[in-house]
């Protein structure tokens, strides 16, 4: 059967000639489009290293010094006292679990504060922007952050009231292949936001920025602030108890007057991080969604150029498939030769489409990511998934109209001819 293909591929080399370089064509570009639906699906799925489910941030302020209940001249020690006094009487509450406050340090944040820290060395610059959170210690609980080498939020929680910062795991991965951070844990680091030096207590998993972000631009550190910080900090979070999120916002702000008014300090406002994560991500929602739908409508597109193609060829051919029908030949020899045809036609070209997949990789013309534009695991992994989406088409385009031409009689196919 195989000979027999290549030999009436050879002597339709004309026709079959076109149809390749259409093949090439478009095996490329599904490469490339599946190329970048993976890498951003991969992203998408990968360990966000948080939980903001059940967690809100409430938005507190001072009162206008014209304010009839404004306390003048309150000095720095008494207005940590008065945050600290808010957070203690958050975490009374029944329904919170974990009270924290920091400086541009929740997920889905716009702002944030970077750092350079260095050990030996070993330093942080290979690992790009590296966030420095500023955290009081139960911020691991609030968003459930998770020690690298299985330490619960509450252990990291203890250790950040300890003297000492923790650091993502992954934060000398790019630049000096060190996977793991487990050998750096009791060492001194030297950094550019204070002038002295801090130990590393614990690694932990990497944060993402956002959903949409990779764990390798993910690098940052979580530096624990004491009550004569809080002055600083513009962030109160916290979580509530996974059964009861019902009506909190109203039952807090119900009681924010008459007992979350500490000093001149009060409860503006709450905001549950869904929509916090609705509001950070809606450009990016809309670019993905965009995205998405300009790579199905190629897609769709490519599809319906090799089914017409296909489609064409096929029924040009319904003499011949009267020929053999009639000649004794069954459905299933003749539905191998006419798909055959068209499958072998893109196995030939294949190699070619894929040396062009990888020039296009070597090139850094695709999508960069887990480190590099080709990735061996990622090139193989595309490759399949276009090949087998070409080979799909090639089927459809060949099994529905052989499908049809097997339905005509044999006498009146070739009166037509």
């Amino acid at each position: 059967m195989k000979r027999k293909l290549l030999r009436q591929i050879r002597n339709e080399w004309q026709s079959n000639v076109w149809i390749s370089i259409e093949l090439l064509i478009v095996s490329v570009v599904m490469w490339y489009i599946t190329d970048y639906l993976y890498t951003k699906i991969s992203i998408i799925n990968e360990p966000k290293g948080f939980d903001t489910e059940h967690c809100y941030l409430i938005h507190y302020s001072l009162l206008n010094e014209q304010s009839p209940e404004f306390i003048p001249d309150r000095s720095d020690d008494e207005k940590n006292a008065d945050l600290s006094t808010l957070m203690d009487r958050l975490a009374q509450r029944p329904e919170i679990e974990a009270v924290a406050m920091g400086q541009n340090s929740y997920p889905y944040n716009s702002s944030n504060s970077g750092v350079y820290m260095e050990c030996d060395t070993f330093n942080t610059q290979g690992a790009g922007y590296v966030v420095r959170r500023l955290v009081t210690h139960d911020y691991p609980r609030v968003f459930r952050v998770y020690g690298a080498n299985g330490e619960s939020p509450e252990r990291l929680s203890e250790l950040l009231k300890e003297d000492g910062f923790l650091i993502t795991d992954n934060i000398f991965k790019r630049r000096y292949g060190i996977e793991h951070m487990k050998d750096f844990i009791g060492k001194r680091f030297a950094n550019n936001f204070s002038s002295d030096t801090l130990t590393l207590r614990a690694a932990y998993k990497p944060i993402r920025y956002d959903d949409y972000s990779s764990l390798q631009w993910s690098a940052s550190i979580m530096a624990g602030v004491g009550q004569e910080g809080y002055n600083w900090m513009n962030e109160l979070v916290v979580r509530v108890k996974d059964n009861m999120d019902k009506d909190f916002i109203e039952k807090l702000m119900k009681d924010a007057d008459s007992h979350f008014r500490v000093g001149n300090y009060y409860i503006a406002s709450i905001q549950s991080f869904d929509d916090i994560r609705e509001i950070h991500q809606r450009d990016y929602v809309a670019d993905m969604r965009m995205y998405f739908t300009g790579s199905a409508f190629l897609a769709l597109n490519i599809f319906l150029g090799l089914l017409g193609t296909f489609w064409f060829r096929t029924r040009q051919r319904i003499s011949e498939i009267a020929i053999r029908k009639a000649n004794g030949a069954n459905r299933i020899d003749i539905f191998k030769r006419v798909i055959g045809e068209g499958e072998l036609l893109l196995l030939l070209i294949t190699p070619f489409a894929i040396a062009f997949d990888y020039l296009l990789a070597h090139y850094e013309l695709n999508t960069f990511y887990q480190g590099g534009y080709f990735v061996a695991s990622r090139f193989i992994a595309c490759v399949a998934i276009s090949w087998c989406f070409m080979a799909l088409m090639i089927l459809f385009g060949t099994l529905l109209p052989a499908n049809r031409a097997m339905h005509i009689a044999p006498a009146k196919a070739l009166m037509g001819e």
